[in-house]
């Protein structure tokens, strides 16, 4: 099948691709950079330079393309010169414009990444337009797959994982949400299932790990594996600490807001988690497949600690007062 990525080089677009790829399909990639995008022609996948905010790049890449997966965000642009690359323009604008574009076409599934529970915070302007594309899709008369995605546990190396291993504190909500976090890796398994699977057209699909986490059992595991024998900072989130942090993202980056603003919709304290049983028997993947946060981390930390082993690294010794 010839299957056209939308988002390519993200986190889980370009795993998206690799697997795609790695099944057989011919993949073409939309992309903005060609040259930061090297890598996966590397792997095989053909190049089309294009961009969500210009919709008169989607012609030529839609040529013959059998399938299409909608990866695409810019809630983590960190660029504050690319003003442009925002929610608004990409995954929301862009996104319902591509959809446009397609109609008419011999398309046999577009497949488009959500996020769980994005029905139920239309006060989260990420989660509304989430919705909003969802809705754009289903009535747009194109055969689609809508993935309803849980957090991905590659986000706990940098929120959990890097802060715990480097002594420095760990920031929390007052009332996190137990998440049952999901692999880029097994994300992708979906994704690329969802271009074939009967039982997934024209349906939406919530996809999540196999177990919940709540955020304390993830610091303490980070703390153990570590080894730091010491309890780790946690910091608490304080209304006036939210108030000054956007305060920081206005001055700095505006698209900083809004991923803020998305972090909210995981302070609630109701879970995140999809019933696997039933979304792994409509793609045939077993709950029992899928990557758990405990390897996950155990393999991280045992790389972490092998390379600096290799760089015969020591910590630096602390002079006392007396």
């Amino acid at each position: 099948m010839k299957i056209l990525v939308v988002g390519a080089t993200g986190n889980l677009g370009r795993q998206i691709v690799r697997r795609a790829i790695d099944e057989g399909h011919t993949v073409r990639c939309l992309v903005r950079n060609r040259e930061k995008a090297q890598f996966l022609e590397q792997w095989g996948a053909q190049l089309f330079g294009g961009d969500l905010r210009e919709p008169e790049s989607f012609g030529p890449l839609l040529a013959e393309v059998e399938a299409v997966i909608l990866a695409a965000s810019a809630l983590a642009n960190r660029d504050a010169r690319d003003k442009t690359n925002n929610i608004e323009n990409v995954d929301d604008r862009g996104m319902r414009a591509f959809i446009d574009a397609m109609q008419g076409l011999p398309i046999e599934r577009v497949v488009y990444t959500s996020l769980l529970r994005a029905d139920e915070f239309a006060g989260i302007k990420m989660m509304a337009i989430k919705r909003a594309v969802e809705a754009h899709l289903e009535r747009s008369g194109l055969p689609y797959t809508i993935l309803r995605l849980a957090p991905f546990m590659q986000g706990l190396i940098p929120e959990y994982a890097l802060p715990i291993l480097e002594k420095k504190p760990v920031r929390v909500p007052r009332t996190p949400s137990p998440i049952a976090y999901l692999s880029t890796l097994d994300a992708a398994a979906f994704a690329v299932a969802a271009c074939t699977a009967g039982g997934a057209k024209n349906a939406t699909v919530e996809v999540s790990g196999p177990e919940l986490w709540q955020t304390d059992a993830i610091i303490k595991l980070c703390d153990d594996l570590a080894n730091h024998k010491q309890v780790p900072k946690v910091s608490l989130l304080s209304d006036g600490q939210k108030r000054l942090n956007a305060f920081l993202a206005r001055m700095l980056n505006p698209n900083l807001i809004d991923l803020l603003q998305f972090s909210e919709a995981f302070a609630t304290g109701k879970p995140y988690a999809a019933d696997m049983e039933a979304a792994g028997a409509i793609f045939d993947i077993p709950a029992t497949a899928l990557t758990r946060v405990d390897p996950f981390l155990r393999e991280y930390f045992a790389i972490i600690k092998r390379r600096l082993r290799e760089k015969n690294y020591q910590e630096p010794k602390i002079k006392l007062p007396f």
